[in-house]
């Protein structure tokens, strides 16, 4: 059974990019879904003695117990990410980007000794590989040409670096575009994208069974 991290990144109940992970969910072949919703979850706060903290664990060095609580509470929030096999994220573009309660969570799981190790040299070690993801990125902003796309999408461009410095390579994207203007235009690009994410989940589908 494929075990799937939605990582819920919209807070409205109407949300479009949540409709559409509704639909890829429906289509996968007996998932195990964990249901992760940003906005009503109590992450981790990485504030100044947080951060510093980090760097006197790094060399082991002791810290306040707060601090070394604190950190416990972080790995735990990228335990629970690894212990899945596929992660599904959900989410609007906001002003060429990410909603910052998306982001916390990725700041909140991606340090070294959690998602990746590096060395003195920069090299670096994806401790996430062997994991899928499946990103679907809604956004009002229909973008006119490709060249467009690559100088104002901070959305999924940032979230496909993100997971490939983390080690997840096996990387499926589906964005749903405009969201906003005339029924029609919004019914079709729903559709679309609704319909690719059926085709993906198929894919997995195939490739989850040949590993039984």
């Amino acid at each position: 059974m494929m075990r799937v991290l939605h990582i819920v990144a919209s807070p409205r109940d109407r949300s479009r990019s949540e409709a559409l992970a509704a639909i890829a969910i429906a289509a996968l072949d007996r998932p195990e879904v964990t249901r992760l919703e940003l906005w009503r979850e109590a992450l981790p706060e990485l504030d100044g003695d947080t951060v510093e903290g980090r760097y006197r664990l790094i060399h082991g060095e002791p810290v306040a117990v707060d601090v070394e609580q604190r950190w416990a509470e972080l790995r735990a929030v990228a335990d629970q990410a690894l212990a899945h096999d596929l992660w599904l994220i959900s989410t609007p573009m906001w002003n060429f980007g990410l909603p910052y309660r998306l982001k916390h969570w990725i700041d909140c799981i991606t340090h070294p000794g959690m998602t990746f190790i590096n060395d003195a040299a920069g090299n670096v070690t994806g401790l996430a590989a062997g994991r899928s993801a499946l990103l679907i990125g809604a956004g009002a902003l229909d973008f006119a040409n490709a060249e467009q796309q690559q100088a104002l999408d901070f959305q999924m461009r940032y979230l496909d670096a993100w997971l490939r410095f983390i080690g997840i390579t096996d990387i499926h994207t589906v964005r749903a575009a405009p969201t906003f203007g005339p029924a029609e235009t919004v019914d079709a690009a729903m559709e679309t994208a609704a319909d690719e994410l059926r085709r993906i989940a198929g894919e997995i589908n195939r490739r989850d069974d040949g590993r039984d």
